[in-house]
């Protein structure tokens, strides 16, 4: 009894604290740290969950709430493997049917409404009755609640799930309207852009780019639509391909015949609908073809191509083209080496580290890194033929790897290329 009345001391001074100055978000690192600690999601989630009962109008509270009992119900998918059963312990939480009663109407309600597939009570008791998919599907009047309410303060995970959720209906207007208020927030990581303007930059004119998932496209939709720059680049992203509508578009823009009958064949799962699609796209193609060529292992859902199609993919440098006729890809490498990539960015950044909070986020210290493993094998030929040149490239990877050693990365690979 005694311990039990300390605890509920420590958790009422830690809740006086917090309410003292204004809520703050959970970090996303945090999160990201709850997948393998039970103890330490069951501790937060009751913490927040006694928070919210003194303090019910809180948002930030709820939100924090929201996001750990989320991890509580995906480690319980992943423990028992019962998706049913996982739904049913989701109900029994009723994070957001609670947040229903307590802030109804505003943008922390709609958005925990879509991401964890609500239903009010009498709803999800109809929908159980005549549809048990609909328990499963998120509600595309919740998302246009929350974009429609999206604060001014909104984290950057906010605008890419916003973002991610309109590409697959091509709603330009508004996927134009979040990208700009994305990008004047400020919290696109500029070294990320620059990265993705490089991949553009070494594609030929009209080229098509697939990319695995919105993290291959957000940065890039940013640079044609907010920028204006690489705007005959039609982009293609992978994830959104089981939504026919978004195909037959993206199929309009490359220039393909779209056939309704074809895309609704049936397929063993979803892995070969997703192969088929990218198959056609190579085969029918007017246009060059490019994959990024830092996430070759993103495509098709994470189980890569197959090897008759990874047989036609020749690296450029940062992307990798499809080809049914061998080519000097080296000479292509160098051609985006010397006259279209931007590299000096990478001697040394001017801005301050910024806090992580994307959706789809590979930092920048990656970024570089895949700069070296991605073109070192070019020294070797300049040093024989281009001195120049090489002591340009090998300073620009000597001062990426002394950065980064700085920041205590093992760097013994990327010295290595350098001898």
């Amino acid at each position: 009894m005694k311990r039990k009345m300390m605890t509920l001391l420590a958790a009422a001074t830690m809740m006086t604290a917090a309410s003292a100055q204004q809520t703050e978000r959970i970090d996303r690192e945090e999160i990201l740290t709850l997948y393998g600690d039970a103890a330490k999601t069951d501790s937060l989630y009751n913490f927040w969950n006694t928070y919210v009962q003194v303090h019910p109008k809180d948002e930030v509270a709820w939100r924090n709430l929201f996001d750990v009992s989320e991890k509580k119900v995906y480690r319980r998918i992943h423990d028992t493997k019962d998706w049913k059963g996982s739904e049913e312990y989701r109900k029994q939480l009723n994070v957001v049917g609670r947040m229903e009663k307590a802030i109804p109407g505003t943008y922390t309600f709609y958005y925990c409404a879509y991401e964890g597939s609500y239903l009010p009570a009498e709803e999800a008791k109809l929908a159980k009755e005549h549809d048990m998919l609909t328990l499963y599907m998120h509600h595309d009047a919740y998302a246009d609640s929350a974009i429609a309410m999206l604060p001014a303060d909104a984290k950057a995970y906010d605008y890419e799930r916003w973002i991610q959720h309109l590409i697959p209906m091509s709603d330009t207007v508004r996927i134009n309207q979040l990208l700009t208020h994305y990008y004047e927030s400020g919290q696109y990581p500029e070294e990320t852009l620059q990265f993705h303007f490089n991949e553009l930059q070494g594609m030929e004119a009209g080229a098509v780019y697939c990319g695995a998932h919105e993290g291959d496209i957000i940065g890039k939709l940013i640079l044609q639509r907010v920028l204006g720059v690489h705007q005959d680049k039609i982009l293609y992203d992978e994830n959104a391909a089981m939504e026919c509508d978004y195909v037959k578009n993206v199929f309009g823009q490359i220039g393909i015949p779209f056939d309704k009958a074809w895309y609704q064949q049936g397929y063993e799962n979803q892995i070969e609908k997703q192969r088929s699609i990218m198959r056609y796209i190579f085969d029918h193609s007017k246009r060059p073809v490019y994959l990024s060529a830092h996430n070759m292992q993103g495509y098709v859902l994470g189980y890569g191509l197959p090897d008759e199609l990874k047989a036609r993919l020749y690296n450029e440098g940062l992307t990798i083209r499809y080809s049914t006729k061998p080519y000097d890809n080296m000479a292509v490498k160098r051609r985006n080496i010397e006259q279209h990539y931007r590299l000096e960015y990478l001697r040394m950044p001017f801005h301050p580290k910024m806090k992580d909070t994307q959706l789809f986020s590979f930092s920048a210290d990656a970024y570089a890194m895949n700069y070296i493993r991605l073109l070192h094998d070019q020294l070797p030929y300049y040093k024989r033929h281009n001195q120049e040149r090489y002591q340009w490239l090998h300073g620009i990877f000597t001062d990426i790897i002394e950065r980064l050693e700085k920041q205590n990365y093992d760097v013994d690979e990327f010295k290595a290329y350098l001898k």
